[in-house]
């Protein structure tokens, strides 16, 4: 960053009334830091995918959600983010390369990056995680971890752990071998599997791997199976406990993996899911008056098109029809099931011979998921929609917010902006901010030049500085750790001073 503070400057930011949106639901807002944040992040989930649930299942709790805005996702390798890289931008503020997990690397050094989970812990709040994934898997794994690969899952694992996260709820059972387990027993983890261990739980730190992998889609679950809604109750159940509040990360994690298998009916119920959540923490939310939700996506997937053809297409009770996913299908015939029988068993559509020679086609391609993808692609068009690719977009996802601060999520955002406002109204509150530069202090800290080290030095380094390459004399006095990069760590350090 250029010097460029060599001016009187007076910034005030975010002002708390937006126009055209006097009649949104109000929200108390505290005297300092809103006191609890819970973060929802659809995976793979575009504006697409939220229309096409609202077509498919009727009016959404997402839409009760005041405050919305448009969220770019591009990362450090380009237009096309990956979910690592995405999740890392959510929770440091700061960019990175596809598969990094809240580090970055500049020129030949690697940076730990710290994150929002560090964060609340560091104003004493509780934390948690939640996802259908594997709890190791890369959008939890930002919030909770720093390995320079999403794929050492074993390592994220035991940071989960060791960084004494109250909260980690998911699948990924297999990713923590009993050395591990044994970690997580010894830091005071209460360690459970199944959803009887979920109801019983009371622990001030509880680990609940639900699922040897990830969690079963919902169209795929029986009785027994945890979903999203029920870890998300139980969170808040232990997190409120704490008088200073809590900070909630909630992924729907498998939204992309069946917009990666162009299976639009376990796409859509997996959205679906992710809304009925909503609808949970949103009537949470506005009983309480101190809790911030935001909801957003971390990339869109799979290029998901509403139609494909003109006037009234998706056909809705053919959707609401499909019993399983494309992904249970192909494992059923892989098994020996008969690839027309098991279709029509799951689906009541009839397939043509050429359509099951292309799935048959995809299988010799691609022997781990060319199958459920052929599946899912011809379904799709049946039922009136479209994806672009198996693979993640550049396309922009929404940005929804409610409670204190909900107005500072209008409009045009990246990722990175998104994050630095959780923190500032984790920190700060919701009044207005006003920063004077003035004097010629050069003392560590001192960003204002006031001869103090206060909260507004704090500030600065946030909503300024975070992210910067150390290259001035005001990153140098930022930089409190001395480690070349401006992250969480030093407006921590600075408060910390203050």
């Amino acid at each position: 960053m250029k010097k460029i503070f060599g001016l009187v400057l007076i910034i005030g930011l975010l002002v708390f009334a937006q126009a055209g949106i006097a009649t949104a639901p109000a929200a108390k807002a505290s005297a300092s830091g809103v006191k609890n944040i819970i973060l929802i992040i659809g995976d793979g989930m575009g504006f697409a995918h939220i229309q096409l649930t609202r077509i498919v299942y009727g009016k959404l709790n997402l839409e009760d959600l005041p405050y919305t805005g448009y969220e770019m996702t591009y990362s450090l390798s380009g237009e096309v983010t990956d979910s690592a890289a995405a999740a890392t931008a959510l929770a440091t503020g700061i960019k990175t390369y596809n598969g990094m997990i809240s580090t970055v690397t500049r020129g030949d050094k690697m940076y730990n990056l710290t994150t929002l989970i560090e964060l609340a812990q560091f104003l004493g709040k509780s934390t948690g995680l939640v996802t259908t994934t594997r709890i190791t898997h890369a959008t939890p794994a930002a919030f909770g971890a720093h390995v320079e690969d999403r794929d050492m899952e074993a390592e994220i694992a035991k940071q989960l752990i060791e960084h004494k996260i109250n909260v980690l709820f998911g699948g990924g059972k297999k990713k923590f071998d009993e050395a591990t387990l044994e970690l997580a027993k010894k830091y005071g983890y209460e360690v459970i599997f199944d959803k009887e261990g979920l109801e019983k739980a009371n622990g001030e730190y509880v680990l609940g791997l639900f699922a040897s992998s990830h969690i079963p889609y919902v169209l795929d679950r029986t009785e027994n199976d945890v979903g999203l809604l029920d870890m998300t109750r139980k969170a808040i159940e232990l997190l409120e406990r704490n008088p200073n509040g809590f900070f909630l990360m909630i992924e729907a994690g498998r939204i992309d993996h069946a917009s990666h298998g162009n299976d639009i009916a376990a796409t859509l119920a997996e959205t679906k899911e992710l809304d009925d959540v909503v609808g949970y923490v949103l009537e949470y939310a506005k009983k309480r008056g101190d809790t911030l939700v935001i909801v957003t996506g971390d990339h869109e997937t799979g290029g998901l098109a509403v139609g494909i053809n003109y006037g009234k297409v998706v056909d809705v009770n053919r959707i609401l029809s499909i019993k399983r996913s494309a992904s249970f299908m192909a494992a059923e015939i892989k098994n020996g099931g008969d690839i027309k029988e098991v279709v029509k068993k799951y689906t009541g559509i009839e397939l043509t011979d050429e359509e099951v020679e292309y799935i048959k086609q995809m299988d010799q391609e691609n022997p781990i998921f060319g199958m459920s993808n052929a599946i899912g692609e011809i379904i799709s068009k049946k039922v009136g929609v479209t994806f672009a690719s198996h693979k993640h977009t550049g396309e922009p996802v929404p940005l929804l917010a409610y409670g204190p601060g909900a107005d500072n999520f209008v409009g045009f955002h990246h990722h990175i902006q998104t994050s630095k406002l959780i923190a500032k109204l984790m920190i700060f509150g919701v009044p207005r901010v006003n920063i004077l530069f003035e004097g010629t202090s050069s003392a560590k800290g001192d960003l204002n030049g006031d001869y103090k080290v206060d909260e507004k030095d704090a500030y600065i380094a946030l909503m300024m500085l975070l992210g910067e390459n150390v290259d001035t004399e005001l990153e140098e006095r930022a930089d409190m750790d001395n480690n070349g990069i401006i992250d969480l760590h030093d407006v921590m350090l600075i408060l910390q001073e203050a």
